[in-house]
């Protein structure tokens, strides 16, 4: 891998585009809200998962960062 700087490797970025999420007409503002946020959070960690190939978790690892040279 080469390297931008003494700690960071060079980095590619891979846009995915996820299906888009609509409302539902007979649901009320507050209701489609929370459906959609749940959706959205749905396919967010499912294509996480699918990328990094591990669970979803909020616990902080050095490997998070993209590019970072650990030495």
């Amino acid at each position: 891998m080469e390297k931008n700087s003494r700690e960071f490797y060079k980095t590619r970025y891979i846009l995915h585009v996820l299906p888009t999420i609509y409302p539902v007409d007979r649901l009320t503002v507050d209701q489609n809200a929370k459906r959609l946020r749940d959706i959205d959070y749905m396919q967010k960690k499912k294509a996480y998962e699918k990328a990094y190939g591990k669970k979803l978790t909020y616990d902080f690892d050095y490997d998070d960062i993209a590019g970072y040279v650990k030495e």
